[in-house]
């Protein structure tokens, strides 16, 4: 078969590589590589390319980056490719009708979530802000409805006590890359159409704002934690120590066989013995933070930014 993947993020290049070693063990050929186009980058604003691009154009493969996904151009050139199955990763745009037309067997996604659980841009974040125990990848046909196609193959996972989003979203995309030659082998069946999702069981994802990532310390502790853990990296964990803003960077449950301080909301404390600081919360649970980035400066141990308070600082995050 003659396969397209399509991508943007690092956490999708797992999958790729996965894909690039079954085409060769088994014939088929992976004849583009489609991801975003460079975009500027950093206070130097240097044009750069997304990983996937960056990863596929060093291993030599051919690579396209339209700026949108439905430009006539693109579409003309992937039409000319005359591929058999576009796989879609985090790619970051919307297909269009005409685009799904274009595979002459189908076009498939791979979709960080047990379906019909979670449809939409932030599955991630949505089961770990649910403080679910177990979530999954699915492989799924592409339709025009968001995350609505007939599924092709599903795997569950456990979700780790400390996993960021950016480390599960890596894992379960690993995960999708190693059920790809499966879901590859039961298309060739031309027949095979897959499963329906049952619609009574849908749940959507919400959009995520830059806002979301203000800790208010007058909620519970494992509400922070939740949020800190499904908002690590984007839109980050943020507070405020005498007026500047610090994000954190590495946020733990007290350990349980370690005295608890009595903090109020968003009181500091030093934890020498455990390398940080403890920080009071809305039912009187503490949390450990481990690492810090104040406004403008370098991430650093959290017990080298209480070192570096100035004299007559509340030690208090607001």
């Amino acid at each position: 078969m003659r396969l397209v993947f399509m991508g943007s993020p690092k956490e999708v290049i797992a999958p790729l590589d996965a894909l690039c070693r079954h085409a060769a063990a088994v014939g088929d050929e992976l004849v583009t590589v489609v991801s975003q186009a460079a975009r500027p980058v950093g206070r130097r604003l240097i044009e750069t390319d997304p990983p996937v691009a960056q990863h596929a154009k060093a291993a030599g493969l051919k690579v396209l980056q339209p700026l949108k996904a439905n430009d006539p151009d693109f579409l003309a050139a992937l039409r000319a490719l005359a591929p058999d199955v576009i796989i879609t990763a985090a790619y970051g745009q919307i297909l269009s009708e005409e685009f799904l037309t274009i595979p002459q067997r189908a076009t498939i996604n791979i979709h960080p979530s047990l379906l019909p659980a979670y449809r939409g841009a932030t599955p991630v974040p949505a089961a770990l802000l649910d403080g679910l125990n177990e979530t999954g990848v699915s492989i799924l046909f592409t339709v025009r409805a968001m995350d609505a196609g007939n599924l092709i193959l599903q795997e569950a996972a456990t979700v780790l006590e400390d996993e960021t989003q950016e480390a599960l979203t890596g894992r379960l995309f690993e995960r999708g890359g190693s059920l790809l030659p499966r879901a590859l082998e039961l298309l060739r069946d031309q027949t095979f159409r897959g499963t329906p999702q049952d619609e009574s069981q849908v749940t959507q994802c919400r959009k995520i704002k830059k806002e979301h990532g203000e800790i208010q310390w007058q909620r519970p502790a494992h509400e922070i934690k939740r949020r800190f853990q499904a908002y690590f990296p984007w839109p980050g964990s943020f507070t405020h120590c005498g007026g500047k803003k610090v994000t954190l960077m590495a946020l733990k449950k007290w350990p349980r066989d370690t005295a608890r301080p009595s903090l109020a909301s968003g009181e500091l404390s030093l934890a020498k013995a455990l390398k940080g600081l403890a920080v009071g919360t809305g039912d009187g649970e503490p949390l450990l933070i481990t690492r810090i980035k104040p406004e403008g400066g370098q991430e650093m141990e959290a017990s080298a930014f209480w070192n570096g308070l100035k004299p007559g600082t509340e030690r208090r995050l607001t």
